[in-house]
């Protein structure tokens, strides 16, 4: 149960910390009316982008460690105790308002099946092992940032020289308590666009739709996949829909025009620090403000004003990124642009590689492929690249041309398909990832639910009500088929939790870990072969960003056994860490030859899964320790 409580308790108060900074910044700088459109959603997304701008100081300054922060919190907190005391403008006043009213029993069933699937997520959540590319750099990064106490340039992670914004997010989680933190904190997000799709929805209609829509986002089963580990996509398509937002608010009325753009700009240039497909979400808003400003007749000029206001926000929180890229790798873009910038560890082979791994996922680049695959997308996704990696809700077949014959009667309904458009063609265009199209669900489902709400006013007064109660209770079927999916396994976790929380966190690190933890000197630096898994690795390593780009490979290309060798003493490797899996990598035979030399490495571990090998490099001189 301590183990429930306290998990419980390290989110209540992060999270609330996040809220109230989002607060205070309100409060001083737009008297606490800035974020009217949003209530609590905006306050929480303020606050979490003002910590991702502090800990990036930080981090540039070598200062990102426990007491930095311990002192940063307590100043927070005395300043917002002096605030409150001095305005009338409370934590939760005039926010909540609105946002929990029903329509009778068709929100309230609804809003207890979520409750229901959202509860069985969060035990899900806590789990201790960490999904794949969370081992590879999600929270492996920021793991190693607070180690050195700041930005570094971490050799052969591409990843680390990504907009890392959620990661730092991440990184202030681990300092509070630890990764489990992290992960519900990124389930947080998740939470918040859900809290964000009714928002949107009830005011500008029925609260049944608002129900409805935040159930349709949920029920894609690459949505409840997100809500249960640390990646990014959640809070992507958290802060997208916070810019979306303001945007529509900014085009409905002239009324603090200005200021709504320049919000719009923060949360899209927070949104594109995520992540590099971050900057499509940008380009869209700007597409989205373009044309219907031009549709209006307004002029040139006023388009490239309120253009100005949305983009110029959003390129410079983007510029800390470029800069501390370059300083590290001198390329901005690393690695893309390589025949531009350069960059170590590096080259247009990889380059090749990479985008041809990326342009393999999904079902065919040709043009009959490209007609076909909005119709793919939606029925053929599956667990496998040339099934997207991921599935989305079939529903999604009726209800976007439900959406489409809809959106002429309400504006919202057309923007909200315009910016899913534009993006959908960046999606088709480069990696057809599934987890990708996450960003733009909240605004399908928003324009669905509306459609829905629309159908029924056309119907009106007799038809409005079957419309409404048979929409709610196909919600009600299908929020409650996700549970069944989800089944037992949740509450299967919770009585694990209860009875021994500690042997179940034990048990999610692999015994090599502990080997190498517990058996090699602290001076240790390792490679990593056919695996690039290191959160719990407590030694220094190299590990590829991608197999399919493998840049390990790459330093042993053109080497015999000897030069094998040579290149591993170059980079001062001590040990070998290998994966006994088959990852496709085309690791040259001299490689092999070397690893069944007896004057060169010795075995010295196999862990009780024959899965890994720890390889001793013979004669190898490690780094002196720190």
């Amino acid at each position: 149960m301590f183990y429930l409580v306290a998990n419980l308790l390290g989110l209540i108060g992060l999270v609330g910390v996040f809220y109230l900074t989002g607060w205070l910044v309100d409060l001083k700088l737009m008297r606490g009316r800035g974020l009217a459109p949003v209530a609590i959603a905006g306050w929480f997304g303020l606050g979490t982008a003002v910590w991702m701008g502090l800990i990036f100081v930080l981090a540039t300054l070598q200062l990102l460690r426990a007491p930095t922060l311990g002192l940063l919190l307590l100043l927070l907190l005395v300043v917002v105790w002096r605030a409150r005391r001095t305005t009338e403008v409370g934590f939760l006043s005039a926010r909540i308002e609105g946002t929990i009213a029903g329509d009778g029993p068709a929100s309230w069933m609804q809003a207890l099946l979520l409750g229901v699937v959202l509860l069985a997520l969060w035990v899900q959540a806590q789990w201790p092992q960490i999904a794949w590319d969370a081992d590879a750099y999600h929270l492996t990064v920021p793991r190693l940032y607070l180690e050195k106490g700041g930005f570094y340039r971490i050799p052969f992670n591409v990843y680390s020289n990504w907009p890392l914004n959620t990661q730092l997010l991440f990184a202030m989680a681990l300092l509070v308590k630890d990764y489990i933190l992290a992960k519900l904190l990124h389930f947080t997000f998740g939470l918040a666009t859900l809290l964000l799709i009714y928002r949107v929805v009830s005011r500008s209609s029925r609260s049944w739709a608002g129900w409805m829509a935040a159930g349709l986002f949920l029920a894609n089963p690459v949505v409840l996949d997100e809500f249960r580990v640390a990646y990014v996509d959640l809070a992507f398509a958290f802060f997208l829909l916070l810019a979306f937002v303001f945007v529509h608010h900014a085009l409905e009325g002239d009324e603090d025009k200005g200021r709504r753009l320049i919000l719009a700009g923060v949360f899209g240039g927070v949104a594109a620090g995520v992540k590099p497909t971050g900057v499509i979400g940008v380009v869209c808003l700007a597409i989205l403000y373009l044309v219907v400003t031009v549709r209006r007749g307004q002029g040139a000029g006023e388009a490239a004003r309120g253009l100005t206001k949305l983009l110029v926000p959003a390129g410079l929180l983007l510029v800390p990124w470029a800069l501390k890229s370059w300083l590290l790798t001198g390329n901005p873009t690393y690695p893309f642009l390589y025949g531009l910038f350069g960059g170590p560890e590096w080259s247009a082979e990889l380059g090749v590689q990479l985008r041809e791994w990326q342009q393999g996922i999904g079902m065919g680049r040709g043009w009959v492929d490209y007609l076909l695959l909005p119709f793919r997308a939606i029925v053929s996704g599956g667990s496998s690249y040339d099934q997207f990696d991921g599935r989305i809700l079939p529903a999604w077949l009726v209800l976007i041309p439900l959406a489409l014959l809809m959106r002429k009667r309400q504006p919202l309904i057309g923007r909200c398909l315009g910016v899913v458009a534009v993006y959908f063609l960046f999606w088709a265009l480069s990696s057809q990832q599934m987890r990708f199209l996450i960003p733009v669900l909240p605004l399908l489902a928003i324009a669905s639910s509306l459609a829905l709400v629309e159908l029924a006013r056309r119907f009106s007064p007799a038809g409005e009500p079957a419309i409404r109660w048979g929409a709610s209770l196909a919600m009600v079927g299908l929020l409650a088929m996700v549970g069944s999916q989800l089944g037992t396994r949740p509450w299967g976790m919770m009585k694990r939790f209860l009875e021994s929380s500690e042997e179940v966190r034990t048990e999610a690190i692999h015994p090599v870990f502990g080997y190498i933890e517990n058996e090699l000197p602290p001076n240790a630096r390792m490679m990593f072969l056919n695996t690039n898994h290191g959160f719990f690795c407590q030694r220094e390593f190299l590990a590829d960003s991608f197999f399919e780009a493998s840049q390990i490979n790459a330093l042993f290309q053109g080497e015999d056994r000897r030069g094998i060798g040579e290149v591993i003493q170059e980079h001062q490797i001590s040990h070998l860490l290998i994966e006994n899996r088959e990852r496709y990598i085309p690791w040259p035979r001299s490689l092999f030859e070397y690893l069944n030399d007896p004057d060169s490495v010795r075995q010295i571990y196999r862990s009780p899964d024959d899965v890994y090998d720890v390889v001793e490099i013979l004669g190898a001189s490690p780094p002196p320790g720190d």
